[in-house]
């Protein structure tokens, strides 16, 4: 009984290694299968340039005020290019790690983890079984990781998109309001620093409207620069974070190789022979006596 058993456990390990590397590595390594993900990831990839263009345009509308007084706020505006640059990449590295996570679970750690357990079906090894368990794990864990994340970043996002979409209409409105006042006040062969101070000159009392109208445009991009960050970069290392807890606490698996595996230790260090119990039994007595 306890053959067949072992039997059917080889028969059923070298079919889920056939399996991963064909059936399974052809359908998480096809774009098609994460259709959903990637098409959430292109819209973060769109709101991210979307604020990008509107805080450059918000930036050298301000720039257009002479006198350098909206130079700190266009300076701030400017400096959230760098966090947008960084937003981009991580969307772009979630959608290409779609692909190379399902390849390297089906490719690599699946059949890895089966042939450990396998050869555990012939030699008892303890250890090896616990590697092989962790790796078909792990495969799991890499599998799920991008398309959680994202999906729980798209819930975010249902929430704050409004607020996104409004800051990125507002810059854009604003900027052109504001090049187009200029515009409209200057002469024919004036500088834009020149058009600028004819607007000022003739709204003056209007300055700190102005002022008040960007500031409040930084602090939507701020918010919105929070959220994007939140949503591509800190989800995913939460959810990955997360399912390590998860199997931790579930299957009581610890990720760090047991010691022992490097270094076992003898089967007759590990248990007393009977001639020692024996010698402390007479020692016993002896004190007895």
């Amino acid at each position: 009984m306890v053959k067949e058993i072992r039997i059917a456990i080889v028969i059923v390990l070298a079919l889920a290694i056939i399996l991963s590397c064909t059936v399974l590595g052809n359908k998480l390594t096809d774009p098609a299968t994460y259709s959903h993900s990637i098409e959430v990831l292109d819209k973060n990839r769109t709101t991210v340039l979307g604020l990008a263009a509107a805080s450059a345009a918000a930036s050298a509308a301000v720039s257009a005020i002479p006198d350098d007084i909206c130079t700190p706020i266009a300076e701030e505006i400017s400096e959230l290019s760098s966090w947008f640059l960084i937003i981009l990449s991580v969307v772009y590295l979630e959608k290409y790690l779609l692909t190379i996570f399902g390849a390297a679970a089906c490719y690599i750690l699946i059949p890895l983890g089966c042939s450990l357990l396998l050869v555990t079906c012939f030699f008892n090894k303890a250890a090896l079984r616990s590697i092989g368990t962790r790796l078909l794990l792990f495969a799991v864990i890499l599998t799920l990781a991008i398309p959680t994340s994202v999906w729980v970043s798209d819930r975010i996002n249902d929430i704050y998109s409004e607020s996104i979409e409004t800051t990125i209409e507002s810059a854009n409105a604003a900027s052109d309001n504001l090049f187009d006042e200029v515009s409209n006040e200057s002469g024919e062969n004036s500088t834009v620093i020149d058009e600028a101070k004819t607007l000022l000159g003739d709204l003056s009392t209007s300055i700190a409207g102005v002022l008040e109208q960007f500031k409040a445009l930084m602090n939507r991009f701020i918010e919105a620069t929070a959220v994007m960050i939140v949503t591509t970069c800190l989800i995913p290392i939460f959810v990955v974070m997360f399912y390590l807890w998860l199997l931790k606490t579930i299957f009581d698996i610890s990720i760090i190789v047991p010691a022992n595996f490097i270094r076992p230790k003898k089967r007759r260090d590990m248990r007393r022979t009977e001639d020692e119990y024996e010698n402390e039994d007479e020692d016993e007595l002896m004190l007895v006596d």
